[in-house]
């Protein structure tokens, strides 16, 4: 049986920032500012606010910065929230391969280490993308053919962790035995269902992934012990999460090929494969909004994940909408926009929305691509609209240019900071690379609050 585990660790153990191909740099800078906006843009967010005021009762030193807030936690809580935050608002990365977040747990989990030791803005960078690469080579063994992972298991639950351990061994200079040992810990706080989706408990799942990942790398910093072959065992991660996986996955072109250069940037605060629906709305729209008492019927056709993952015809509340198919479609069509306004209380509650959505039907067909949908519409009186999306915004195919991340973040961080301060921290989250200090950047981090 291969090492599996101990391959990824002496990979990890080995790697030089400077060997990496500036592509594969520059992604991580692409990542990083994106995760940035989205932790602030997040930091507002009901549940944040219920999760800080619980971990204030049992918080200990207060020495981590929580983006976008006055509060300051231990290192693990602040690793919690602002992972959690990142995610409230459904615009975090995505690496399509497996569905997974990436960025989410690793840079949360590094932006609270950095007020520990201290650490450079490249040792932050090569880490980030360490971080990412591994657990989304770890996902591929779930996912990857011939494996096939139970659909109500969440990725970013079963490898986040992993992401977010490794991220911190390598900051923490662990050798390969210490970072082995990490894997395996985080591996073995794996879990999250995709029942919760669209609630708190989804939210949570990414900080519960951070905060184990954190733990998993500073237990194996002071001698905690695990099994070496965690994911690769006989009753280990692989075996448990899915069937026939793909080993190999994880390891194949290692250090050559580069997972961080696959992932998406959400152009919408919705699940990924609500996009297309969006993209072809928006095209649908370009000549002027549609009035809603005009409508008869809205007609979408979209891979069947789409329906699996975001078929709700009546979100009960923000958290749902963000993930309602329907409701991106409707909003977007009689809105001409698909941003953080479209998805309040108030527009999910609305009742002419209400009734729209059940004027949404869809049909499902494996021979659609997840980044493509066709959409039409029927009007009163007989007219049709209709538009067709190959490849969304934020695809493979058409991915966000950093000037789409730049003003992404800009608008996020302008929830929480003044304008000034966003656009300093947008600025030095670009050159993340160059910071001597990431201790007195996460202090600016802090300043809007």
């Amino acid at each position: 049986m291969k090492a599996i585990t101990r391959t990824l660790a002496r990979y990890v153990s080995a790697s030089q920032f400077d060997a990496l191909p500036p592509a594969v740099r520059h992604e991580g800078a692409r990542a990083f500012v994106n995760w940035i906006g989205c932790a602030a843009g997040g930091s507002r967010e009901e549940d944040v606010q219920l999760m800080l005021r619980l971990l204030s009762e049992f918080n200990g030193a207060k020495e981590a910065t929580v983006v976008g807030r006055s509060e300051r936690l231990d290192a693990l809580n602040a690793t919690l929230i602002n992972s959690m935050s990142s995610a409230a608002l459904a615009f975090n990365d995505t690496h399509n391969a497996t569905v997974a977040h990436p960025t989410s747990p690793v840079a949360a989990a590094l932006l609270a280490l950095a007020e520990r030791r201290p650490l450079t803005g490249k040792e932050l960078l090569h880490a980030l993308i360490l971080g990412i690469e591994i657990q989304c080579r770890v996902g591929n063994i779930l996912c990857a053919p011939p494996a096939e992972c139970q659909v109500g298991l969440s990725m970013q639950g079963l490898v986040g962790g992993i992401g977010a351990a490794v991220a911190a061994a390598k900051v923490m200079a662990l050798d390969e035995d210490g970072i082995t040992t990490a894997i395996g810990l985080a591996a073995n706080q794996a879990g999250g269902l995709r029942e919760s989706q669209s609630t708190m408990g989804s939210h949570f799942i990414p900080g519960q992934a951070a905060r184990c990942g954190l733990m998993a790398a500073l237990l194996a910093s002071r001698g905690f012990t695990c099994s070496d072959s965690m994911i690769e065992g006989a009753k280990g991660f692989a075996a448990s999460f899915a069937s026939r996986p793909n080993l190999e996955a994880a390891v194949d072109t290692l250090g050559q090929a580069f997972e961080i250069t696959t992932l998406a940037y959400k152009p919408y605060p919705s699940g990924v494969v609500i996009h297309p629906v969006i993209d072809a709305c928006l095209e649908i729209v370009k000549s002027g909004v549609l009035d809603a008492a005009e409508i008869e019927r809205i007609e979408l056709t979209v891979n069947p994940l789409a329906v699996k993952l975001t078929n709700i015809v009546d979100p009960r509340d923000r958290g749902q909408g963000l993930v309602s198919l329907q409701h991106w479609a409707v909003m977007t069509l009689t809105h001409g926009a698909a941003g953080v306004a479209q998805v309040t209380d108030a527009c999910v509650r609305n009742a002419v929305v209400s009734g729209l959505r059940r004027k949404v039907v869809y049909t499902a067909t494996e021979s659609m691509p997840w980044e493509a949908a066709n959409v039409r519409v029927l009007l009163k009186g007989g007219k049709q609209l209709q538009s067709s999306v190959q490849h969304c915004r934020g695809s493979a195919s058409r991915p966000l240019t950093d000037e789409d991340i730049t003003e992404k973040t800009r608008g996020q961080l302008r929830i929480a900071y003044p304008d000034a301060a966003a656009e300093r921290i947008l600025a030095q989250s670009w050159r993340i690379e160059e910071c001597p200090r990431v201790d007195a950047f996460c202090k600016e981090l802090a300043a809007g609050a």
